[in-house]
């Protein structure tokens, strides 16, 4: 009996760690697959974000149709040209300077979370990246506000515009920066 009992131990000691090696095997496998689905669930928004930024610096924001003429459509770009408009006396108008500004500052913005958002696509984001990037994100939610108050100003002004693709397409960059900044899920990806 004392054989018996001493080959049974025996045995099960080398199946133990035949099963542990397989076990961290299966496990490392596992680990391999969530971080590949991980990857996945991070970039597929975060290059459709890039995309819609980049696309509204560049398409129409409005168009403005005045009588007897084709549409007048303008870009983000277009709203600078407020720093060069003046006044009956050659003086510049305040009004323009303001808006020209608030959009100079959109387009910074847009073109940072362009530049940081990726950071959030990697592994082991250090602090410092993150923030930054969240910090540009919120001001991009703020600025994405803005322009929407300013698109609708002119909707309702008396040569009405009519608001074109780029402010959906900053709507949808916004919404899926503020999604992989702000989902818990998403922040324990790239907070890892």
């Amino acid at each position: 009996m004392n054989e018996s009992a001493k080959q049974g131990p025996a045995s099960q000691g080398p199946a133990t760690a035949t099963e542990s090696v397989a076990a961290q095997a299966a496990r490392t496998r596992l680990e391999e697959r969530v971080a590949g689905i991980e990857s996945i669930l991070i970039s597929v928004p975060m290059l459709l974000l890039e995309i819609a930024l980049i696309l509204s610096l560049f398409v129409p924001y409005a168009s403005q149709t005045k009588t007897d003429e084709d549409p007048e459509s303008f870009n983000l770009f277009f709203f600078l040209a407020g720093f060069a408009d003046r006044d009956d006396d050659g003086d510049p108008e305040a009004a323009s300077i303001l808006f020209a500004s608030a959009f100079l500052v959109l387009i910074v913005v847009i073109i940072g979370t362009i530049c940081t958002a990726p950071m959030l696509a990697g592994k082991r984001v250090s602090s410092r990246a993150g923030a930054t990037a969240v910090t540009f994100i919120i001001v991009l939610i703020l600025g994405n506000v803005g322009a929407w108050i300013v698109m609708l100003m002119g909707v309702y002004a008396d040569s009405p515009w009519t608001i074109g693709p780029a402010l959906p397409l900053l709507n949808l960059g916004t919404l899926l920066a503020a999604m992989i900044a702000f989902m818990p899920g998403y922040r324990r990806i790239w907070e890892r």
